[in-house]
Parts: C-alpha cells; sequence; structure tokens
C-alpha cells in the first residue's frame, strides 16, 4: 500500500493468506480510506475454498469474511455498493451473494442466475452487472432496492419499497414499435428484454392479502391512477391498431412483488363495441414528483419518488407538461363524444320501449322513425355505428371519435409541445362536440318529447 501516490509502498499481505494464493481483486472503500477488501482463489491448486478478507486500518489486520458462503464455492471478485456502506457483492464460481454487514454474512442473490462462474461485478447507476465465463453477462436491474433494507431486518406483514427515479422513455414511432403495435414482427425482435416501460414499484406481503389491494399514483395529493388486484386495467378500448395500455400484474398473493405502471393516466372511456382509428390510453404524465400508495383496507403506505425527461430529449419539463394538458384535453374530449352516443342510443331505447308500451299503432312508429332520422346522422358525426371491424372504416365515414384518437396517437408519437394545426384541429372536434350536444338536447326536448306524449 502506498499513501504518497507511489513514492514509497509498505508490504500489508494478509497474515493468513495460504501460500501461492492469487489475489483476484482488490477493492478500496468508496466510503471509508482505511476499508479494503480482498478476493483470491487457490482452485488451480485444487483448493476450491473461497477467501474474502476485510481491513477497515489500512492493511495493518485482516478479517476474513467467508461466513455463508459455501466452503468449496471459490470467489474471484468482491465489490461495495457505492451508495450504501458495508453492502457488498461477490461472484462465486457459482453464483452471486450479497452481505448488509460488510461481510459478516452472506446470503444467495442469484435469483434466475444459472449456475455459472461469477468472473466479475460492476455497480452502474443503480444496477449490478455480472461478467461469466460461458454465459454471457447479466445484469439485475434495481440493486440499489437493497438500500432499504437494514442488517437484522425482519419481514413485516406489507411492505412498499420507494421506486427508483424513473425516465420517461417515449419509444414514439419507431418501425419496431409501430409494427408490434400492428401485430407484425419488428426489426428488434431477436432481442434481449428490456426492463419495464415506466415505473416499476416493489412490495411485498408476509401472506396472501385477505381482501384487494389497491395500488394508487397522486401528483400533488390529487389521485391521477389507480389498480386493484381485483380487477384488469383498462386498456381504453379496441381500436384499429389493437393498442392497449395500463399496468397489469397487481397481485395479492404472498411474496415480493413489481407492479411496472407505464406512467398513463386513466384512458378514455368508450363503448364497449366501439370501433375507431388510433389510440384511446391516456397520456404519459411528464416530469415531476409523485407518490404511490399501497393500501390493504385500512393499512395504506406511501413512497415518494421522481419521473425524470429522457436526457436525449431537447425540450423542457414545462413543454412536457403542455404536451400532457392537450393530449388530457383530446382524451376528455373523446370520453365525451363516447358519453354523447350513449345519450343517443339510451334516447333511442327508451323510444323503442314506449312505443311497445304504447301498443305500437302508425302514429307511435311514425314518431320512432321520425326520431331515429334525426338521432341517426348526429350519431354518425359522432361514432361510425355500421363499423363492425376497422375495414368498414375504409368504406364509411370516420366520426369525431376516430379523428380525436388519431390526433391522440399523432401528437404522442414524440415528445413536444402541441402544434398549432394540433391546436386547431382540437377546437373544431370540440365545437362539432358542442354542436352534437346541443342538436341532441333540441330532439330530446321536442321529437322525443313529443313521442313521450303519444303513450297512453
Amino acid at each position: 500500500m502506498s499513501r504518497d501516490a507511489g513514492a514509497n509502498w509498505e508490504d500489508v499481505t494478509i497474515p493468513d493468506l495460504p501460500e501461492f494464493a492469487l489475489i483476484s481483486i482488490l477493492e478500496p472503500s468508496a466510503h471509508d480510506p482505511g476499508t479494503a477488501y480482498v478476493a483470491a482463489t487457490r482452485y488451480k491448486l485444487s483448493d476450491h475454498a473461497p477467501y474474502l478478507y476485510r481491513t477497515t486500518d489500512y492493511g495493518e489486520t485482516w478479517t476474513q469474511i467467508t461466513t455463508g458462503i459455501p466452503d468449496d464455492d471459490f470467489t474471484r471478485v468482491i465489490r461495495e455498493d457505492p451508495g450504501r456502506a458495508g453492502l457488498l457483492y461477490a461472484g462465486t464460481e457459482r453464483g452471486v451473494y450479497a452481505s448488509f454487514d460488510a461481510g459478516d454474512s452472506w446470503q444467495p442473490l442469484s435469483l434466475n442466475l444459472p449456475v455459472v462462474p461469477i468472473h466479475d461485478l460492476v455497480l452502474r447507476d443503480g444496477d449490478l452487472a455480472a461478467a461469466t465465463h460461458g454465459r454471457s453477462f447479466w445484469v439485475l436491474d434495481n440493486v440499489e432496492l437493497l438500500h432499504q433494507f437494514t442488517p437484522g431486518e425482519t419481514a413485516e406483514a406489507l411492505r412498499l419499497f420507494r421506486p427508483r427515479t424513473t425516465i420517461r422513455y417515449n419509444p414514439g414511432a419507431s418501425p419496431a414499435a409501430l409494427f408490434s403495435a400492428m401485430g407484425r414482427p419488428g426489426a428488434g425482435d431477436p432481442a434481449g428484454a428490456n426492463p419495464p416501460d415506466g415505473a416499476v414499484i416493489p412490495y411485498y406481503l408476509a401472506e396472501a392479502a385477505p381482501e384487494a389491494v389497491t395500488l394508487r399514483i397522486l401528483e400533488d395529493g390529487a389521485l391521477i391512477r389507480e389498480f386493484s388486484s381485483a380487477s384488469t386495467p383498462e386498456s381504453g378500448g379496441p381500436n384499429f391498431f389493437g393498442q392497449s395500455a395500463g399496468g397489469g400484474g397487481l397481485s395479492a398473493e404472498a411474496g415480493a412483488h413489481t407492479f411496472a405502471w407505464d406512467l398513463r393516466v386513466e384512458p378514455a372511456q368508450v363503448l364497449d363495441d366501439a370501433v375507431f382509428q388510433g389510440s384511446a390510453t391516456g397520456p404519459r404524465v411528464p416530469p415531476g414528483d409523485y407518490t404511490v400508495e399501497l393500501a390493504i383496507g385500512d393499512l395504506v403506505l406511501s413512497q415518494p419518488f421522481s419521473i425524470v425527461r429522457d436526457p436525449r430529449v431537447d425540450v423542457t419539463d414545462g413543454e412536457l407538461r403542455e404536451q400532457f394538458e392537450f393530449l388530457l384535453e383530446a382524451r376528455d374530449r373523446l370520453t365525451e363524444t363516447m358519453e354523447l352516443v350513449g345519450r343517443i342510443r339510451d334516447m333511442r331505447g327508451r323510444a323503442e320501449q314506449a312505443v311497445e308500451r304504447g301498443g305500437g299503432g302508425d302514429r307511435l312508429r311514425a314518431a320512432l322513425a321520425e326520431l331515429n332520422d334525426q338521432l341517426y346522422p348526429v350519431e354518425e358525426r359522432l361514432v361510425q355505428y355500421r363499423a363492425r371491424a376497422g375495414q368498414d372504416l375504409i368504406a364509411n365515414a370516420t366520426g369525431i371519435d376516430s379523428k380525436l384518437a388519431r390526433l391522440m396517437g399523432f401528437a404522442s408519437m414524440g415528445d413536444g409541445p402541441p402544434t398549432q394545426g394540433q391546436l386547431d384541429l382540437l377546437a373544431r372536434l370540440a365545437e362539432g362536440i358542442e354542436a352534437r350536444a346541443a342538436a341532441i338536447d333540441e330532439i330530446e326536448r321536442t321529437s322525443y318529447a313529443e313521442l313521450a306524449r303519444l303513450v297512453p
């Protein structure tokens, strides 16, 4: 060891290290200048014992730290977590181990890693990467989650962990993403699996929950998304490209779980039989500070987390919020469109029931026909009620629903504020919706009321 940039050296070799041991890794601590860790091997001499050591006094004394690692599982690498003192990782001939107490005790961390020699470990941006001999590279995402554990900690009945800071990533209109959305193979198919898109929320249940588990996302105390283990997240309904959204996978079973929220708010509420072009999915939230709540009955746990802008995107957080608010208005207008169609169909159903109750005479049937002659053109401007599949929209005019959904799709392909053309289009579509709402009010006040008066 040298404390003067190599001008002078002193021998601090581990006294009880067996002869001819190979020093594989020397890991100086990032938290204490007098602390360092050593991994050594003697497997070439048919000695498969693990050799891990720790010094806290610049090498004057050393302590062997292998408790918990099998006696025949030799170690090539030891690394200290730069974000937490005393949190160590060791790579052995058959896997990976972790220690929360500076090596006093170890426990397996291999998870789904195959039995394979680990030659090196690297911690980068909160992830742990392992270099293996014969099975390529493996990455344990968000190993920083271990920072939230303490030595000797016992399992609680319910625990919600703080999600890591999430990058707001937008796949945009890449060919692979578009082909995937259309159910066709894309250029990126033969590739390894990426981490889940969005915020990954870890939680733990010591035993199966006696009732539904509810997860809520809030911003400034306002609820922006809610999921339950008792139901499947809404996807925004079927559409031309078959796209969907939601988190999915919220479990109430015992064990450790992760829930991936795709950063989207609730989708537009669409009719079950609606066929339209575009997407009804809710927009991605902008960068900012959020809170996640996990609830079982009256027990509620919460954790803060942050969403940050993709560093490759040349826009401001404020511009992304402008985009979000624009898409939110378009989503709400799509929901309003569907609600108006629901009003039309409800009015038509009530009229048909009234005609049936009144005996179905000629005057009643004529009044019903006149009512429908007014309702169907209004409905067709809102949705294409004749469409039963996406191909039907080729032969029949699309309604305001398709125009809104396509606007949402195009306006969300990239990251940035809406263009003036998009703002103008949304304003025109909003005027069209309001005009149809006024027409429905007038029809209900006149033609429908007249039919109702004819019923005895």
